[in-house]
């Protein structure tokens, strides 16, 4: 195993792939971060899926809760929620340091093969452990040009500054007005309506009722007026 090890490239060739692989992991965080970062300081007008999944929520929060009491812990969830290539964020950096240390083990275990099979120090031995701190040294550099930590901290305040300064004083302002259209009566104008008077109710059929009454009335009256009317002409006839 340890003669395998020494004569063949089968190390060299799996940390090259582990580089690779670093190299890879570094160039999708870039381009993710920097999106991300971009469409954060706009989102009010951002299409990005993140910035809409996150105001969404928070409206949606708004409405049902009235707030949300901590908009630090909300905005942390579904950034580390994130995925890139299949991966989350949290994940892509660790794999961004892990793939330093990975190349580190891989060519310590070539060296020691290499020591180990010529019975000492030799030019192959040199040249695997100078293989080794190369590639480690440019993955650490790499890693170090463009700070992760920084453009998550900025990401992370610019969506805090939309949804505390802007969100949620909107959906204050939209709930304050919706009450204010369904207030009730203020109790002032109580007092006012119970001191008027009743109104008078009419029914429809009361006066017809009195019409009919009335001509009732009438025509009884009419055959005692002719009565009268005759015995005072008879009376004066006779007279």
């Amino acid at each position: 195993m340890v003669q395998f090890l020494a004569e063949s490239n089968l190390m060299i060739y799996l940390m090259v792939l582990t580089g690779v692989v670093g190299v890879l992991t570094k160039f999708i965080l870039h381009i993710t971060l920097r999106r991300l970062v971009k469409a954060s300081a706009n989102m009010a007008k951002s299409t990005h899926r993140l910035i809409k999944l996150v105001r969404a929520k928070y409206e949606h929060a708004c409405m049902v809760y009235d707030r949300v009491e901590n908009t630090e812990s909300f905005v942390e969830k579904y950034i580390s929620e994130y995925r890139a290539a299949g991966l989350r964020l949290h994940t892509l950096r660790q794999l961004e340091r892990q793939t330093i240390v990975f190349c580190g083990i891989l060519g310590a275990i070539g060296t020691f093969a290499r020591f180990y099979y010529i019975g000492g120090f030799g030019e192959s031995v040199y040249q695997m452990g100078a293989m080794t701190l190369v590639e480690m040294m440019a993955l650490f550099v790499l890693c170090q040009m463009t700070d992760e930590k920084y453009k998550l901290e900025t990401i992370k305040v610019y969506m805090m500054d939309y949804l505390e300064n802007v969100c949620a004083h909107r959906f204050q302002k939209i709930k304050k007005s919706e009450k204010e259209k369904i207030s009730v009566i203020s109790p002032e104008a109580i007092p006012a309506q119970e001191n008027k008077e009743p109104l008078p109710i009419s029914i429809e059929g009361e006066p017809k009722l009195a019409v009919h009454e009335a001509g009732r009335v009438h025509a009884d009256e009419q055959p005692a007026l002719k009565e009268d009317a005759i015995r005072q002409i008879l009376e004066e006839f006779l007279a």
